[in-house]
């Protein structure tokens, strides 16, 4: 199956006279990715470039949720102080 993908995609063959350490100049997080990817896709030949693209686009959704958790966590404790501190919210609840 991996010269079928070879013989797909013939531009994102290395040359041969090329450093081997391009690979090891990758973060070893990039790395495991890659390994992911491969075993999972065998069928699709990603490039270094395709890899590169897939990483940058976790990170964003990655930073995205870790905002939204901040904002959402920020939110709750104004509200829960505003609620606690505030005389328009004194109120008692019926069954304490």
């Amino acid at each position: 199956m991996e010269s079928a993908r070879l013989i797909a995609n013939p531009y994102h063959l290395r040359c041969e006279k090329e450093d081997t350490t391009e690979k090891y100049n990758i973060h070893s997080k990039k790395i495991a990715l890659a390994d992911y990817l491969n075993d999972n896709y065998k069928d699709i030949y990603l490039s270094n470039h395709n890899i590169k693209c897939i990483h940058n686009m976790i990170y964003t959704y990655i930073n995205e949720i870790t905002n939204l958790r901040i904002i959402n966590s920020v939110i709750d404790n104004i509200i829960k102080e505003i609620i606690e501190n505030s005389d328009k919210f004194d109120f008692c609840l019926p069954f304490d």
